[in-house]
């Protein structure tokens, strides 16, 4: 798959933010996360105001305010006890008590209703980010070249858009809401430890490097595995896609064991990565927790020392105490975070490699548009290869006057279907052009050059929706007599009108209710509605009965005037009115002439055309 370089992680990162930046919500959010991180760094210093305030009251000496954090919770709610205890006559310590109890539950409502409103303002724009990611991504999907799909895989694709964004989805309604929450706490916490205890801080801190170290370490270990998780889903997923799409094959040749066992392995693969993924995880918890235990112990040591020789009071290194487990609970998280940042970047490297995947076919900044098409048709030394290296075809030389019908013959990989793609430029040639009406197809927008191209292909693709939606695929605005018009002269109408819901019918997936050669003949009556000036047959009758195809081919004579057609075909009793016939062999024009022409060359042409007849007169005998 041709792609642009692969990102840094910091420029990953910062596209994935520009999902949800566009948005008004994430500003709510930042505010909201603010207000929630100073009830965070406040509420540890009223309870170390409060712890102080009733060893203070029962000691019968003054209330004096804290350091610090506890000094701004101090001077902000006294007032409120000064004017309780003046209004309801109470005990002014007893009014202070009740002021700074009632902070607690105040801020604890606050902080409930601070997270709601994060969590759900979070949830709508990781919601639209991910309609966004999803909407780029179909939309890269939609615009990429025929060489694009030759090298993927459907269930891989299928893996990305699902899987994969659920997964950034995530990493939008969770770990970037805790990223910057918790930058925000262990930036106000620390300054609340440093304003209660300078040397007690610097004590406790001495547990972090250890912790980063671990959160590191498990980072570089968990990093390639999720990558590799994702990628077999995207494995998991192909495979089931394949079998699923398969069904009828596999059951007919009774492959079930097989496939199962090869889903099965598939399957031990994934559960092997994830074991040992978990593995790593349950070892770096537990160590994390012990390394944040350790810190806890060193201030209660430490801190207690501090109590009984009158340096610090209990209620601050009580509140000293629950900063340091506010502390150690963003630090505990690095693990998590770390973990959802891993497999946000792993998912968001396999979604950008398919938005920034460069599109082989596309239209040129001056490309042209046609509001009339003639329909004539010119190949000047066309060469085409898929893979840049081996031709399918060389030398190509044709001119197609508008009007005219060519038949493509050849053995099984000449290169007759190489010829057609290149036409409505499903790929570019490699060498040489295609010119229609004089000007080469390269300078016509893609869109108007397919405007004017009908393709009815060997196996076509039924949609699973009515038979009235699949023929006027394409076609922006018809009416239902425009519909039945055409299906009358694919020779599929009075098979439609004999349906209970007519042609409100719905077909299946992949039309699996229709036929080969009804699924056939709907795709004809769409490229007929389309009443394109090119007509692009691949095969087209080559599942129908031969009283079907002749009424089709009937039908095929009265339209086939004035439009430029391209016949691929294996009966050749079908192309004897072909006004062109050329023979591919090897991806070049061995034969070319009309059918009187290369019977009388008496070649390949002359050979195939013998075998079949004689095939078709020993069948009736």
């Amino acid at each position: 798959m041709s792609s642009r370089p692969k990102q840094s992680n910091i420029k990953t990162f910062t596209r994935l933010i520009g999902y949800i930046s566009k948005y008004w919500e994430l500003k709510a959010i930042l505010i909201l996360i603010l207000f929630t991180t100073a009830s965070t760094a406040i509420s540890p210093a009223i309870v170390g105001n409060i712890i102080d305030m009733i060893r203070a009251v029962a000691e019968g000496n003054t209330i004096e305010a804290s350091e610090g954090v506890g000094e701004i919770a101090y001077q902000m709610l006294i007032p409120f006890a000064d004017w309780l205890s003046l209004v309801r006559e109470m005990d002014p310590g007893k009014a202070t008590l009740f002021v700074f109890s009632f902070a607690l539950i105040v801020l604890s409502i606050l902080e409930g209703v601070f997270s709601y409103m994060q969590r759900y303002l979070l949830t709508i724009i990781s919601q639209r980010a991910g309609f966004d990611m999803r909407d780029d991504m179909y939309n890269s999907l939609l615009e990429q070249s025929f060489s694009f799909y030759d090298q993927q895989r459907t269930g891989q694709l299928m893996a990305r858009a699902t899987g994969d964004i659920n997964m950034l989805g995530r990493f939008f309604n969770m770990a970037f809401r805790m990223a910057i929450s918790n930058i925000l706490v262990l930036i106000t916490v620390i300054y609340s430890m440093t304003s209660l205890s300078p040397e007690l801080t610097l004590i406790a801190m001495v547990t972090i490097p250890f912790l980063l170290f671990t959160t590191s370490s498990f980072s570089k270990r968990v990093r390639p595995m999720w990558k590799e998780v994702r990628e077999q889903n995207g494995v998991l997923t192909s495979v089931l896609q394949e079998n699923l799409s398969g069904l009828r094959v596999v059951r007919g040749f009774s492959r079930e064991e097989y496939e199962e066992e090869k889903f099965g392995a598939e399957v031990k693969k994934f559960f092997d990565i994830n074991v040992t993924m978990a593995r790593v995880r349950a070892f770096f918890m537990p160590m994390a927790s012990l390394i944040s235990s350790v810190g806890i112990v060193i201030i209660i040591w430490y801190g207690g020392k501090q109590v009984i020789t009158g340096a610090l009071t209990l209620g601050t290194v009580l509140a000293f105490y629950f900063y340091m487990n506010r502390l150690m609970g963003p630090v505990r998280m690095l693990g998590f975070m770390t973990s959802m940042f891993v497999r946000a970047q792993a998912a968001a490297e396999r979604v950008f490699e398919i938005i920034d995947a460069e599109i082989d076919v596309h239209d040129k900044d001056d490309a042209q548009e046609f509001m009339t098409v003639e329909g004539h048709l010119v190949f000047e030394d066309v060469w085409f290869s898929y893979d840049g290296q081996n031709m399918v075809l060389t030398e190509i030389e044709l001119d197609v006057k508008p009007g005219q019908t060519i038949a493509i013959l050849g053995a099984t990989g000449s290169g007759k279907s190489s010829i057609i793609n290149l036409i409505p430029r499903f790929y570019d040639v490699s060498k040489g052009s295609i010119k229609l009406d004089g000007l080469d197809i390269r300078d016509i927008t893609i869109k108007n050059l397919r405007s004017h191209i009908g393709i009815v292909r060997q196996d076509p693709y039924i949609f699973s929706t009515t038979l009235r939606e699949n023929i006027a695929y394409g076609v922006e605005s018809t009416s239902t007599k425009g519909i039945e018009e055409a299906a009358k002269q694919a020779k599929i109408h009075e098979f439609i009108a004999s349906l209970p819901e007519g042609y409100d019918t719905k077909v299946g997936e992949r039309g699996v209710t229709l036929s080969g050669g009804q699924k056939q003949r709907v795709a004809i009556a769409r490229a007929l509605l389309k009443n394109p000036k090119i007509l692009v047959l691949d095969d087209s009758t080559s599942s129908v009965d031969t009283q079907t195809e002749y009424e089709i081919q009937h039908a095929l004579d009265q339209l086939l005037e004035n439009r430029t057609t391209f016949v691929i075909t294996q009966r050749l009793s079908s192309i004897k009115k072909a006004d062109y016939i050329i023979v591919l062999e090897d991806g070049a024009i061995a034969e070319e002439g009309s059918h009187e022409h290369l019977m009388a060359l008496d070649g390949i042409y002359r050979k195939l055309y013998d075998t079949q007849i004689t095939g078709a007169r020993g069948g009736d005998l």
